[in-house]
């Protein structure tokens, strides 16, 4: 759904911004081409275009005992393992069985930087068009139209924005206004590659997904980054005192970072959101309310079930970051990671209800992840990465100790993606149906303590190579007992799973990935996983600009 159709931005990096006029290189002198690429020197190059399109297709063939039943959704599956039959994605594991299906996805990205503008304006609009094959056709919906004669109305807007460049250098200053990708990352993402949104910031694990309203970049002095975003509307007053107005969920986020040494960057973060909706604003419309009192969003998200309801309050995080050497320019390590805090309150502003008169939160996360270049090529690499959260044994009690996401408001509205797993997270490359045994990096509000290992090997240099990976993954608090009474332990699995990539042509790839995951005693119990899951994936994947 609004999975990171930031994978349509990956090489709008550069590419979309306007170039600063500079003088050229002068006739003879010897400049050598290293020293006129770290020049700020492009007058040889011609004009950009005022159009441009990058062009993203995907489709992917999946076998998996992995079957998800979305309830509402028609065809698009979001949640955790086991999360309920016939609630939320209700993905459940089949002990004989096999589900293949096949999808696939189209997202272009349109530029417009007219020249009468000087530099001071691009128009940007992105969209996506995703469907199963064979799952409908001639009628109005998104995620369909793979049916026979098509003709389906499938558009989903991820972007609609203008950026002014208000001293004509975008470096300096870049003001985004309308529809865009929002993300837990410093970078501007119409002009930064994927590859550093996902291993910088918070990895996607807070914020990634679109939304309205403003933004402001710049690099004076460090990188700067704020943002004030309105995450959902609601009327709580129209049904009981004839009041229409507005209320908002709203976010502002102000981000800093500052450079070291080339490649190694240090940042922090202080965020705010606010929630005066009294839980009547909708992460789906109609269908799922938004907020941390949605008895509707956990089982398609895998947040927390707290008890609280017509909720209104606020939830701040304070954060630091830092990356080094992700593209191996000045040795073979590299490494990145972060550690958040979030904190905040709400109140029931329902009379005589029943549930928490007022839930407060407090919580952790941290990541690192370190890599190594063993070989000739970028494809040669050994990683390891590990993501702690803070966990709560009793998410009913009115105090909440776990990690605090926008998944508590969007559907999803975060994806943390750089985990290089199939099935004990969600498989990365996907359209539809994104499921894994954890989904959210809160864990249902139970905590996580995982690693995972990897190795690649370009077996051909630069065309052809093979990744073998290995996770294990554990609640950092137990878990209550089952309706049944049954207890529950922490482990929710290891996993193996292997990749082989081939690269066809430039940034066109085919791709053979397979996964099997022991499940742990977390799932005990639970009717909907009663076997081991494994997944068989390939993949076709072309970026064109």
């Amino acid at each position: 759904m609004r999975l990171p159709a930031a994978i349509a931005a990956l090489f709008a990096a550069i590419t979309l911004a306007p170039r600063p006029a500079s003088a050229s290189p002068p006739v003879g002198a010897g400049l050598q081409l290293h020293d006129w690429a770290a020049s700020d020197d492009r007058s040889a190059l011609p004009d950009p275009p005022e159009f441009k399109l990058i062009n993203y297709f995907f489709a992917r063939a999946a076998f998996t005992n992995l079957l998800p039943d979305p309830s509402g959704l028609r065809g698009v599956s979001l949640g955790p393992l086991g999360i309920g039959e016939n609630v939320g994605s209700a993905t459940s594991v089949g002990q004989d069985t096999g589900n293949f299906v096949v999808e696939q996805r189209w997202i272009p990205v349109l530029s417009y930087s007219p020249h009468f503008a000087d530099g001071l304006a691009t128009f940007r609009a992105q969209f996506e068009v995703d469907y199963m094959w064979g799952q409908a056709a001639n009628q109005l919906q998104h995620n369909q139209g793979g049916g026979l004669n098509a003709d389906q109305v499938n558009i989903q807007t991820k972007a609609a924005h203008v950026s002014l460049h208000p001293t004509g250098d975008p470096r300096q200053l870049t003001l985004v206004i309308g529809t865009q990708p929002w993300y837990d990352n410093i970078a501007d993402p119409n002009t930064t590659s994927l590859f550093d949104i996902v291993k910088t910031g918070y990895k996607l694990s807070f914020i990634g997904t679109d939304a309205t309203g403003l933004a402001a970049f710049s690099k004076l002095g460090g990188a700067w980054k704020a943002a004030l975003i309105p995450i959902g509307t609601g009327q709580p007053d129209k049904a009981d005192e004839g009041d229409p107005s507005f209320a908002y969920a709203w976010m502002a986020t102000l981000d800093y970072a500052l450079e070291l040494a080339p490649g190694t960057l240090v940042g922090a973060s202080l965020w705010h959101l606010r929630d005066d909706t009294e839980g009547t604003a909708f992460a789906y419309e109609g269908l799922v309310k938004s907020g941390p009192g949605s008895t509707g969003l956990f089982p398609y998200t895998g947040v927390p079930d707290l008890d609280i309801e017509a909720a209104t309050g606020h939830v701040n995080w304070l954060g630091l970051n830092f990356h080094h050497n992700l593209r191996f320019n000045t040795g073979d390590l590299a490494a990145s990671g972060f550690f958040i805090l979030n904190d905040g309150r709400f109140k029931n502003q329902k009379p005589d209800s029943d549930l928490n008169p007022s839930l407060d939160i407090s919580g952790f996360s941290a990541n690192l992840e370190l890599m190594f270049n063993y070989g000739k090529t970028l494809g040669d690499m050994l990683t390891i990465e590990g993501l702690l959260t803070s966990g709560d044994d009793n998410v009913k009690d009115g105090r909440y100790t776990g990690a605090f996401t926008l998944n508590n408001y969007g559907i999803p509205g975060a994806v943390w993606f750089n985990h290089k797993t199939l099935i004990l997270f969600p498989f990365t490359s996907t359209v539809s149906n994104y499921t894994g045994a954890v989904t959210d990096i809160s864990n249902q509000g139970f905590g996580l303590q995982t690693a995972i290992l990897t190795a690649s090997k370009d077996l051909i240099p630069d065309k052809l190579n093979l990744k073998l990976g290995a996770a294990y993954a554990q609640s950092a608090s137990t878990p209550p007992p089952s309706p049944d009474d049954i207890p529950r332990g922490r482990t929710l699995g290891a996993e193996l799973n292997a990749e082989l990539k081939l690269h066809l042509r430039y940034l066109m790839t085919l791709g053979l990935h397979a996964g099997f995951l022991a499940v742990g005693n977390f799932f005990d119990a639970n009717l909907q996983v009663d076997s081991n899951p494994w997944a068989a994936f390939s993949t076709f994947t072309w970026y064109g600009f």
